[in-house]
């Protein structure tokens, strides 16, 4: 069986999208779960989303912290040109990703007069997945090769 040796990048790349996946996955159970209830107000939802801002920047700054302290080397290197090639690649793509979304999300809003609250996390929802997939893409790409 032969082992993986990830670059400091990818290491990033997954940290962030495990962070993300985690976190803003109990953001939007919660706020969907008390809109739906109707227990959550703006105020409230608010709230939410800045702790969980805060604590997606804590978690990132930690990994980032200790991914770094492992592979000190890698981490004082610029991104090379496959690295960014990557980027931009998957960039490009959630970028469609993003717009289809909002387009959808405009769509919906007016046809069923969505409160601001609903249009605010589906939005947000929207740029969630639209990078979910960027770094889905660049991890995929790291394993291609390509």
């Amino acid at each position: 069986m032969t082992s993986l040796k990830l670059s400091f990048e990818e290491k990033s790349t997954w940290a962030s999208l495990a962070i993300i996946l985690i976190v803003f996955s109990v953001y939007f159970s919660q706020v969907y779960d008390g809109l739906i209830d109707g227990i959550l107000d703006k105020a409230a939802v608010t709230g939410l989303f800045f702790g969980t801002v805060v604590t997606v920047v804590i978690l990132e700054i930690v990994l980032h912290i200790v991914i770094a302290a492992f592979n000190h080397r890698d981490a004082d290197q610029p991104r090379d040109e496959r690295d960014r090639l990557f980027a931009v690649k998957a960039g490009n793509i959630s970028g469609w990703v993003l717009g289809i979304a909002v387009l959808i999300i405009a769509a919906h809003t007016f046809i069923q007069d969505l409160d601001s609250t609903w249009v605010a996390n589906l939005l947000l929802f929207a740029v969630f997945v639209s990078q979910v997939t960027s770094y889905t893409l660049q991890l995929v790409y790291y394993r291609r090769g390509y």
